[in-house]
């Protein structure tokens, strides 16, 4: 076998019949070629490691047909992770408790929206969000961005946003504290990458109440009256 990772219904056509595929690959498996993931699913593997050629993220592309890495495993995928996790994040359509395969375990959560998700070809396919899409998500889901440390470390290293992208994954949102978070926090590390016009639209759309992002209540807080949010103290360059 060539690809990285598969399904029986990729190579079916290469048998004679479904049971001589099925003998195949079962002399695949014991010869430690083929390592099965799941019923219907089947990795190459690498004689030299004895571990599969698909890295987490073809992985977590493969476990189902609309599932795409997302989240901080995203992050992670783009470089910008500052840990990596035994964790891998996954959308998908259906429900699906967490699966474990080569030490890591995938988890699984329903898109909130549709749009932004890239298809690249590595050893295999992978399907990611795109970064201003991950950037949206992370803002919404804080704590599965690795917290707001880790996700404030994260939008430091990047260099380039389309913000119209970042408009278009707001509007699907539709929810004024996803708004607020997005504006505040890019405003604080990234103004530089992102026009006024979209800080507007940001300021365009918040809720009159104050709302707070910090993890831990017992720790010292400031309050950004510009924005309404509550935020700690700690936050890099902000002011009073």
């Amino acid at each position: 076998m060539s690809q990285a990772i598969f399904r029986t219904e990729d190579i079916i056509g290469n048998f004679s019949g479904k049971r001589s595929m099925q003998l195949r690959l079962k002399n695949l498996i014991d010869d430690g070629r083929v390592a099965k993931i799941k019923n219907g699913l089947y990795a190459t593997v690498n004689p030299l490691t004895g571990d599969i050629f698909a890295n987490r993220f073809e992985m977590a592309s493969a476990l189902f047909e609309n599932a795409c890495v997302a989240y901080h495993s995203a992050l992670e995928f783009y470089g910008l992770g500052n840990q990596v996790y035994s964790e891998v994040y996954v959308f998908t359509d259906n429900r699906n408790i967490p699966f474990e395969y080569g030490g890591l375990e995938y988890k699984f959560f329903l898109p909130k929206i549709k749009e932004g998700v890239s298809h690249l070809e590595h050893n295999a396919s992978i399907a990611v969000t795109n970064l201003e899409r991950t950037i949206i998500d992370c803002f919404d889901r804080i704590d599965l961005a690795g917290g707001l440390e880790e996700l404030v470390t994260a939008i430091s290293g990047i260099t380039y946003l389309n913000e119209e992208l970042l408009a278009d994954y707001l509007k699907e949102y539709g929810k004024k504290f996803l708004y607020k978070k997005a504006g505040f926090l890019l405003s604080l590390l990234k103004s530089e990458l992102l026009s006024q016009k979209f800080f507007d639209l940001c300021k365009s759309n918040l809720s009159a109440k104050i709302d707070d992002i910090s993890e831990n209540k017992m720790l010292p807080r400031r309050t950004n009256r510009e924005w309404e949010i509550i935020y700690p103290a700690t936050l890099v360059n902000t002011e009073n």
